[in-house]
């Protein structure tokens, strides 16, 4: 992030960021971001313009993907935490690993709340601004892993976690402040967010457990021997009732195409010792794509490759 080890713990702000430009940020990744700050400030001054810029924390959403910085700990937390629980009759997961120090405090921000700040922050009058070069934080919530752990187990009283120290991540971990500032922007910008932890976790959890319900589903249907793991005769029975539905008069295409696509399916779902798919494994790959997605996919191509066949033969292609 932007702040090191010698900015304030608590109520950090741009305009410190903007006092203090020898200040280590203990990485490569802040150095680019004071880079940024001096090149836009370099710019104003040289050709005008107005110039404005963000300190963001950690951003927390309800979306099934993200990526794998230290603040995102929290969203690892509780997509694990409907897992744990024996749900829809598919197995639980075991404890969650904590990369942090679960006692650290960080400052994060709700993506709909982050959204009000940027947009407060875009569409204020220059008058208005009063930070030096025109920058501010964009505060949100901040809480500890075990603060946010206790408010998982108000949804999932049996959520468990233990902690194994990523050192990377606990480095930087203790390098964000604690809070930022709230005073500059709620001035100048109108800005204070809305989103408390008990709000951000029931919200998180809500969409997981939305999404985990389909996916169940979806799982159980491909289930034929009901035992809760998918073989690759499951994957194929569920494939070739739409690849190959309809096209019969083609079969031999559609036949290969099935086979290139469960050899497919089966490197990115199974488990390379024992050639099934888990409901842990089958619930992570639904999180980015689908089964039914990569069959349309397949189905697109396969279907090019039927209307390339005709067009050679001197055929017009059904419609």
């Amino acid at each position: 992030g932007s702040f090191g080890a010698a900015a304030p713990r608590d109520g950090a702000t741009a305009r410190w960021l903007h006092e203090n430009p020898g200040q280590d940020p203990g990485s490569d990744y802040g150095r680019q971001k004071r880079s940024c700050r001096e090149l836009m400030a370099t710019f104003a001054r040289d050709h005008g313009g107005d110039a404005r810029f963000a300190v963001l924390p950690g951003v927390l959403h309800s979306e099934a993907v993200w990526g794998n910085g230290t603040t995102e700990y929290t969203l690892d937390a509780l997509l694990s935490a409907p897992h744990q629980q024996t749900k829809h009759g598919l197995p639980a997961s075991s404890a969650f690993v904590c990369p942090v120090d679960p006692d650290v405090r960080m400052p994060m921000v709700f993506v709909d709340d982050l959204m009000r700040g940027l947009i407060a922050l875009q569409e204020a009058d220059e008058h208005q601004l009063l930070e030096p070069q025109r920058g501010y934080c964009i505060p949100g919530l901040s809480f500890t892993a075990n603060e946010l752990f206790a408010e998982i187990r108000k949804h999932h009283p049996g959520f468990g976690f233990r902690v194994e120290l990523d050192e990377n991540m606990n480095k930087f971990a203790a390098l964000w402040p604690d809070s930022l500032g709230t005073e500059e922007p709620l001035r100048d910008l109108g800005y204070a967010p809305r989103m408390d932890l008990a709000g951000m976790v029931a919200r998180v959890l809500g969409a997981h457990e939305h999404r985990n319900l389909k996916t169940a589903q979806a799982f159980k249907a491909l289930d034929i021997e009901g035992n809760a793991r998918l073989s690759r005769v499951d994957i194929e029975a569920h494939v070739r009732t739409y690849l190959v539905r309809g096209r019969e008069d083609y079969t031999h295409t559609g036949q290969d195409a099935v086979t290139e696509l469960v050899d497919a399916l089966m490197d990115q779902l199974g488990d390379k010792q024992d050639g099934f798919v888990s409901w842990w494994s089958f619930s992570e790959f639904n999180r980015r794509s689908s089964l039914d997605e990569e069959v349309w996919k397949q189905m697109h191509k396969v279907a090019d490759e039927l209307r390339k066949q005709i067009r050679e033969l001197g055929h017009v292609p059904r419609v």
